[in-house]
């Protein structure tokens, strides 16, 4: 299984990081502090994500009109491209402090990836695959920053969430043995899925209002159930219920405005 490169995300994050700590002693030898403003905030950001590759499985159960043996497995591989990725979000950070240094915040986000297919196999098989999964996700987190002084440059943050993922399948694909040149069977079907999100980075004041947000992420989408179709010719005849999961790590880049 591909894992996704995450070098670049991890690089400036690590950056942004370093540069923070030197501020932080600085700040203390200095006895600095600040006073936590709480409000309202939105973000848009974009970015890349870059899936792992995955594998939905399931046991075939052929209908009149598609070919296959019943109790066979179906175990169809996917492989993805990196693609672009959008998110918006509307918080509001609470005018408390934590442990001295901590201000929370909660947030609810909406985010949106198109991945591309890159290639598949079912049962290990050599077929070509194409087509694409779309994916929104709904979720609820919260978002720690670290403080230590009013006039802070670089401000780390981390952060998690909850929620739900809206899965679209459109992939298709066909054997690579001369007998088919367009796609015979696909892996189609909507559904809901469990999200689960960890996120890291830092925020930069540009003005009194407006922040610059770079960050990493890492999500994870459980329970998604999908349907292997056959569909040459016209038809559209089940074969199989397949599951599986969606993992990516995505980098972003972000403006946040608070009101």
């Amino acid at each position: 299984m591909r894992t996704p490169p995450t070098s670049f995300i991890s690089l400036l994050l690590t950056a942004g990081i370093a540069a923070a700590v030197p501020a932080a002693a600085f700040a203390q030898d200095n006895n600095y502090d600040f006073t936590p403003e709480g409000g309202v905030y939105i973000s848009i950001k974009s970015g890349i994500t870059s899936p792992s590759d995955e594998t939905f499985s399931g046991t075939q159960a052929p209908a009149a009109g598609s070919p296959g043996v019943q109790g066979a497995p179906a175990n169809v591989a996917l492989q993805f491209d990196e693609e672009a990725t959008f998110a918006g979000t509307i918080g509001y950070r609470i005018p408390k402090r934590v442990f001295g240094i901590i201000q929370p915040s909660i947030e609810a986000e909406y985010s949106y990836a198109r991945n591309d297919i890159s290639g598949g196999a079912l049962n290990g098989g050599n077929q070509t695959f194409g087509g694409d999964v779309d994916v929104n996700t709904f979720t609820i987190g919260y978002r720690s920053e670290f403080h230590w002084a009013e006039d802070q440059k670089v401000i780390p943050f981390t952060g998690g969430a909850i929620g739900i993922a809206d899965v679209d399948s459109n992939v298709v694909y066909f054997p690579n043995n001369g007998v088919a040149n367009a796609p015979t069977f696909g892996l189609s079907g909507s559904d809901t899925g469990f999200v689960l999100q960890s996120n890291l980075g830092v925020t930069v004041p540009l003005a009194d209002k407006i922040e610059l947000d770079l960050s990493g992420r890492y999500q994870r989408v459980t329970g998604v159930d999908l349907e292997r179709r056959f569909i040459a010719g016209g038809n559209d005849a089940f074969n199989a219920d397949v599951s599986g999961r969606l993992e990516t790590v995505s980098g972003f880049l972000g403006l946040r405005y608070r009101f």
